[in-house]
């Protein structure tokens, strides 16, 4: 019964808002009307030019400011503030000290020095209201060329674009470029002959020659089957020496990176709202390896990061061909 009532009661608060704020709009628009002594047509007229309004309010509550862009095709007059706190459940409505005159085509920044929580609006002398929404970060990166193919030890230059558009001030304005190869790798297969010997102590047969059967991995090798002549002249039987030497064949894989690694880079440091475009050249190297093969194709993740969080707010691809 209690929590039914809690709900009608909610339901009563909104309702009561929603109204204030929908009598304010008609009251604003009445009051436009009647200062100015309008006829019915002249009425007529501005209905009209209030269909024609239209704001784009952005909202960065970090700094205090309001950014109003006027993108519709006639100018603004700009007379309430509107606050609306759903959860506080509180509600008001203020009247700007002085009207704030926004032509079409052109923006302004309104500064609060009490900044109100909740959803914020902004209601024009014609009577329409305009929501502020939170203002964000729109960040885009660019490598040019995205295309290159390098030789043993040879270098090109790349050229990064960042371009980025900060609606709202940032907590952390420094911004780190982290570059990353992707399976920059070069593998060869080889085949060679190795020589080696080894000396084997072996069990000797008293005055006679014997011949003995070793397996044994020279070098780390294969298994070698080997036969030994020795003679010993031990008594009753002994141990004898032999020096054995093989040639056997042997094959591996080498696997290296062919491009050196990109060290990481400030790239930009913004602390307040901004819209531009930052360039910053960089250089992409090859290794100088002793062999080289043509052919292998890798990707250099070029990426912007938050240096405080870490989070990555754009990236770049280049694409490395080994000649």
């Amino acid at each position: 019964m209690r929590r039914t009532q809690r709900k009608a009661i909610s339901v009563m608060f909104m309702t009561f808002i929603a109204v204030s704020i929908l009598a304010a709009t008609f009251i604003t628009m009445y009051l436009y009307l009647t200062q100015h002594n309008l006829t019915a047509t002249e009425a007529q007229r501005i209905y009209a030019e209030a269909a024609q309004e239209r704001l784009e309010v952005i909202l960065d509550r970090r700094a205090g400011d309001i950014l109003i862009n006027n993108t519709g095709g006639i100018g603004v007059t700009l007379k309430y503030l509107i606050g609306l706190n759903s959860s506080a459940k509180t509600a008001y409505i203020r009247e700007l000290s002085t009207p704030v005159i926004i032509p079409a085509g052109s923006s302004i920044t309104l500064h609060l020095t009490d900044f109100p929580s909740g959803e914020l609006y902004v209601m024009s002398e014609r009577g329409n209201l305009f929501k502020a929404i939170p203002g964000g970060f729109s960040f885009e990166l660019e490598a040019s060329p995205a295309d290159i193919t390098l030789e043993r030890g040879g270098s090109a230059a790349i050229t990064l674009k960042l371009k980025a558009v900060l609606l709202r001030t940032p907590e952390s304005g420094v911004i780190l470029l982290i570059a990353k190869s992707e399976d920059c790798l070069m593998t060869r297969t080889l085949t060679t002959t190795i020589t080696t010997t080894a000396t084997l102590t072996v069990a000797g047969v008293q005055g006679q020659y014997a011949t003995l059967t070793i397996e044994w991995r020279p070098g780390g090798g294969g298994w070698v089957t080997t036969k030994v002549t020795v003679v010993t002249s031990l008594v009753p039987a002994g141990m004898a020496t032999a020096t054995i030497t093989t040639t056997y064949t042997t094959t591996y894989t080498t696997t290296t990176s062919f491009m050196k690694f990109p060290q990481p880079t400030t790239i930009a440091t913004f602390m307040t709202r901004t819209a531009t475009t930052v360039i910053v050249p960089v250089t992409l190297t090859a290794e100088d390896l002793e062999w080289w093969i043509g052919g292998p194709e890798c990707f250099i993740a070029y990426k912007a990061v938050n240096a405080t969080s870490g989070s990555v707010i754009a990236e770049a691809w280049v694409r490395v061909k080994a000649q």
